[in-house]
């Protein structure tokens, strides 16, 4: 079936029990028919039910706590299908106990979840029962029905138990369904229309974006933003869109479209660097330290692209045919700025990149990378990681092997 729409409510918009209603009207207004609804808890309530279990029961057990604080989403869903009856629609609220159920896992871990509202990550795997309980039920139940209305964050393991896919779940359970049915764009409905250059909270005046690529937004939602949970990304294959509207936008085609490209790339760089490195100590404590090295650097037209520091060292990247320049105007420092001792460069440097939005808190994935490098014998000059993104600097002579041997790994992908 075509244009199936997969719209993600979030818990900011379903403050109190009035707007159920409105947002089932607002869903109506722009999209009729052939939908399918993910739906967060109404606003604070998995907070509650965390606390409420965990008073009652210190040591709770796995199962049951999982279950009970898992039940704001599924009552939220039974609210918004009613709802939607009320208004005159044809709906349904597929519920966990259902056989129409789609979502199956694999939990490996059975770390409690937080009793803050955070982003956490579940390692879990999706079960190919998933796959066959949509196409078994949801294509026909898409005829039938005009709106379908699931229940984020729950889901159910491989003997059929309640589990969550921890806090900020319901924006990977939208991810999730909207893959299983490989719809182009979802819509998730937010409390602002979009997302902004700078916080609303933080700052009175603000300017919409309306449009990023995926990498962007990746590193603006790990970063701290609070858009959706930059985990749900990680399970992210063949859409092509995610749209974040607000839900008093006139239009569900306004907000910011998010657009993506290749699952991981990996690329060379054209640039061949040089490595300029500060040896000193107490370098964070040192104010006004990064302040005197770009001053001098911009003076000169010099770019830096990468720097690192620690207690003992700052490096930063120039590029490979002016580091002798770069390195002569920087040196005046050593008597300028407290705690630095000595220069150092290194030249011909080389910089491979890997990018997926799979690299988001993603355990071991430095190893993985670095492992494979080490037994072709290359010498890995330093490894950067951020987000998104790993970059590795090698010798320029290792550059094109080091670059195969990364292709190979991540060519699958």
């Amino acid at each position: 079936m075509k244009n199936i729409k997969v719209i993600k409510i979030g818990g900011s918009v379903l403050r109190t029990p009035y707007d159920y209603t409105k947002v089932a009207a607002k869903v109506i207004e722009n999209i009729n028919s052939n939908v399918c609804i993910v739906t967060s808890a109404m606003k604070g309530t998995t907070s509650k039910l965390v606390s409420s279990f965990l008073q009652a029961i210190p040591e709770a057990d796995f199962w049951n706590f999982e279950k009970f604080v898992g039940m704001g989403e599924v009552h939220s869903a039974i609210l918004l299908d009613s709802a939607f009856k009320s208004l005159g629609k044809n709906s349904i609220a597929v519920l966990p106990w259902m056989k129409e159920w789609p979502l199956y896992v694999s939990l490996k871990d059975k770390q409690p979840i937080s009793l803050k509202k955070t982003n956490e990550m579940r390692n879990f795997r999706l079960l190919k029962k998933s796959e066959r309980k949509v196409k078994k039920y949801f294509f026909h139940l898409l005829q039938r029905y005009e709106m379908i209305i699931i229940p984020g964050f729950v889901v159910k393991d491989t003997k059929g138990r309640f589990v969550t896919l921890g806090r900020g779940g319901s924006d990977i359970s939208a991810l999730l369904i909207g893959e299983l049915l490989g719809i182009e764009e979802l819509i998730l409905i937010k409390d602002i229309d979009g997302i902004m250059r700078t916080d609303p909270k933080t700052n009175g005046k603000v300017e919409r974006i309306k449009s990023l690529d995926s990498t962007e937004l990746g590193i603006i939602t790990s970063s701290g933003a609070q858009i959706l949970n930059p985990l749900s990304l990680k399970h992210r294959d063949k859409l092509k869109k995610i749209r974040i509207v607000s839900f008093d936008s006139k239009s569900f085609r306004t907000g910011t479209e998010i657009s993506f490209g290749k699952t991981i790339s990996v690329n060379i760089s054209d640039k061949e660097f040089s490595v300029l490195t500060f040896i000193g100590n107490k370098m964070p404590e040192t104010p006004g330290i990064l302040y005197g090295i770009s001053k001098i650097l911009k003076n000169n037209d010099i770019s830096i692209h990468s720097i690192t520091i620690s207690d003992n060292l700052l490096s930063l990247y120039t590029e490979n045919n002016i580091g002798d320049y770069a390195y002569r105007q920087l040196t005046p420092l050593l008597g300028k700025i407290k705690n630095l001792k000595a220069l150092n460069i290194k030249k011909d440097i080389g910089k491979v990149t890997i990018r997926s939005l799979k690299f988001i808190n993603e355990p071991g994935i430095v190893k993985k990378i670095v492992s494979p490098i080490s037994k072709q014998g290359i010498n890995i000059w330093e490894v950067l990681t951020i987000h998104t993104d790993v970059m590795v600097f090698v010798d320029k002579k290792d550059l094109g092997k080091t670059y195969r041997v990364l292709k190979k790994i991540f060519s699958k992908k």
